[in-house]
Formats: structure tokens, C-alpha cells, sequence
């Protein structure tokens, strides 16, 4: 009898951390497809002009590190960063990220890759550019996945 106790025990907790691994694994599968949509918008959103929505992408609390600034700690600043000013002269006509890795553990997860686009210059030619990215993404609420920090740097 003692042994068929411990062996329903076992076998619950087995069963147990199964079926929270399966949960773990379905919850992370499921934050990787909402990433990896926050990532096409993104990048639909900044050749549609929409900085409003760029700079909403971002988790109040973000951090952004763009070449060759300091880094910008609040959303103003990186609204600030996204938004072009009036005389801008060129503007970005496409722009695609590719990420290489996403692993999630818990409410924090990370992507890293590469990144290209297309700028069109005010004479109507357009200069092609590609480069390289760390994200660290954060869930603040459950399936609402924002950017915490952001760094990039272009390697042509």
C-alpha cells in the first residue's frame, strides 16, 4: 500500500510537470508568433509614417540605443528618435527585420538578427542599407509583448 501512495504521488507530480511544461512550451510558442507580428508592424509602421505607432511598440519604460547617441530612456525621447522633422528630405521605403533567434522565458524575451531596408533620397534614388539588432522584449500583460531594449547598428 505504501508503495502504491508514493507511486500515485509520483506519478501525479509527473503528470504535474508535464502538463506545466506543455503550458510553458504552448505559452512560449504563442509569444514568439505575437513577436514575431510586433516585428512585421513595426516595420510596416515606419515606412507608413505611423511614429505614433512605432514609438508604441516600445514598453513605457524602454530603453533604446541607436549608433552613435547616448541612449534614450523614456518614450518622448524615442518618439523623438522615430519621427523625422519637418525638412526631412529622404524617408525610408522599406524596411524588414529577420530574426535569426527568439527565446522567451517568462514575461522577458530576446531576439537577435539582422535587419534591411530601403531609403529614398530626395533626388528619387534609393539607397539600400542592412545591419545587425539585439532586442529584449517585455510582457506586460499576458500576450501584450513591447520592446524594452533596443540596439542596432548598420553594417553596410
Amino acid at each position: 500500500m505504501k508503495y502504491k501512495n508514493a507511486l500515485l504521488v509520483l506519478s501525479a507530480a509527473m503528470f504535474f510537470q508535464c502538463s506545466t511544461a506543455r503550458q510553458s512550451a504552448a505559452a512560449r510558442v504563442e509569444a514568439e508568433r505575437i513577436i514575431r507580428q510586433n516585428i512585421e508592424h513595426f516595420s510596416r509602421d515606419l515606412v507608413s509614417g505611423n511614429f505614433t505607432a512605432v514609438t508604441l511598440a516600445y514598453a513605457p519604460d524602454a530603453r533604446i540605443f541607436p549608433p552613435g547617441l547616448d541612449i534614450l530612456r523614456d518614450q518622448e525621447a524615442i518618439r523623438a528618435y522615430w519621427t523625422p522633422g519637418p525638412d526631412r528630405k529622404s524617408r525610408t521605403v522599406y524596411h524588414k527585420v529577420l530574426p535569426e533567434e527568439i527565446t522567451v522565458h517568462g514575461d522577458y524575451a530576446y531576439d537577435w538578427g539582422y535587419y534591411e531596408g530601403r531609403t529614398r533620397l530626395e533626388d528619387g534614388t534609393e539607397q539600400a542599407w542592412r545591419g545587425k539588432y539585439v532586442i529584449v522584449w517585455k510582457q506586460l500583460t499576458p500576450g501584450e509583448w513591447k520592446i524594452y531594449l533596443d540596439a542596432w547598428n548598420r553594417i553596410q
